[in-house]
């Protein structure tokens, strides 16, 4: 398959790099030293699961000269959404799938307004990578799944043959007929993890040694889950458990949400459309949320970069 990914950071880097290895026409929009690392370097992947190996790809700088393609893997942050879903808008032409992977719940329906809701396939990822250097990618943890699934009505012959074209790259999919469980699901788990550390600055293995704080991660992740049960998604009401005794059961947790790294870079943060979200549709829906509410309010100062 021919396929753009937009955005060249972590996950943008890192499955580009897994699917140009795999045999597929991989071009990737990237700009600054991001750009400039790639077309000299190639994607550059170190991974304790899948290897450490550099891949070329073709790096552009402007979507006008990606092409025909037959997919566009959209892996930019959410704040950069709606600027990037007008560039790229001219590429989806009938059957160009747009693949979009944001942390967060609204997206979805944020890309269809630009594209029309039959482009859109929304993704789950369940992986932790960071770029340690301009076009170096490195895995942390998690499996890499992807999980695919329609939001706007079926499409199953394009969901297996996107799926399909993952596994065959070595990486685990799961595919849903309906996504939105499965969205919720995750934006409940990344309300925490991103929020209550990038609140607190811990790792979620410190956070879970002291009662107080493990409580309020689990916490947090529940009003999420009680929201979008009052929306009328199909979550049971015992999910935020469930997570908690999924995390449990691994054996090392040094890990943070990619907001606390944000944080600590001094980058701009996801803050509105992660916890932010959680609180105005919370609202919308007649469910308190005090939780995501205060981690809300004390990022909110920081949602630009450091403040002033």
């Amino acid at each position: 398959m021919r396929i753009l990914v937009v955005g060249a950071g972590a996950l943008g880097g890192f499955y580009g790099a897994m699917l140009a290895r795999s045999g597929h026409e991989v071009t990737v929009l990237a700009r600054g030293a991001a750009l400039e690392a790639a077309r000299a370097h190639g994607l550059r992947v170190e991974s304790a699961a899948y290897g450490r190996f550099a891949q070329l790809v073709t790096v552009v700088s402007d979507p006008s000269d990606a092409g025909n393609v037959d997919m566009i893997f959209l892996a930019v942050k959410a704040y950069d959404l709606d600027a990037t879903a007008r560039q790229i808008a001219p590429l989806v032409t009938d059957g160009v799938t747009l693949l979009t992977v944001q942390n967060g719940i609204e997206h979805p329906w944020q890309l269809a307004e630009h594209v029309g809701e039959a482009a859109v396939l929304p993704g789950v990822i369940y992986i932790s990578a960071t770029v340690t250097a301009p076009g170096v990618i490195t895995h942390v943890g998690g499996p890499g799944l992807l999980q695919l699934g329609d939001a706007f009505g079926p499409n199953p012959e394009r969901l297996e043959r996107v799926a399909t074209m993952f596994r065959d790259a070595g990486l685990p999919v799961e595919t849903y007929p309906d996504l939105w469980p499965m969205l919720w699901r995750k934006f409940a788990a990344i309300c925490a993890m991103s929020g209550v550390a990038a609140l607190t600055r811990l790792t979620l293995a410190q956070m879970f040694a002291v009662p107080e704080s493990r409580k309020l991660y689990r916490d947090a992740m529940d009003e999420v889950v009680r929201v979008a049960i009052a929306r009328g998604v199909a979550l049971p009401p015992d999910t935020a458990d469930e997570l908690m005794a999924m995390l449990h059961a691994m054996a090392v947790l040094p890990e943070r949400g990619s907001m606390a790294y944000d944080l600590f870079a001094g980058r701009r943060l996801e803050i509105e459309t992660l916890n932010g979200s959680a609180v105005r549709l919370g609202a919308e829906s007649g469910v308190a949320t005090p939780i995501n509410a205060v981690i809300t309010a004390s990022l909110l100062p920081y949602k630009d970069g450091p403040p002033a």
